[in-house]
């Protein structure tokens, strides 16, 4: 996968948060969750093959619990 950088936004939809404070509560309470990046002064995003990596992880994880 290329260096694909994903916005606040792209990273909301693709976890169907609604809300910024979501994704705050989630990246404050899961310390596996990808770091963000700034790549702006008001702006930050997130590197697309951390987040598809975590999101496969999670999925792993509940197959071993079931």
């Amino acid at each position: 996968m290329t260096n694909t950088i994903l916005s606040r936004r792209d990273v909301k939809n693709l976890l169907h948060f609604k809300s910024d404070t979501s994704l705050y509560t989630l990246e404050q309470r899961d310390k596996t969750f990808p770091q963000k990046i700034r790549i702006g002064l008001r702006r930050v995003g997130y590197r697309a093959d951390e987040i598809y990596s975590w999101l496969e992880s999670r999925r792993v994880e509940r197959r071993e619990v079931a």
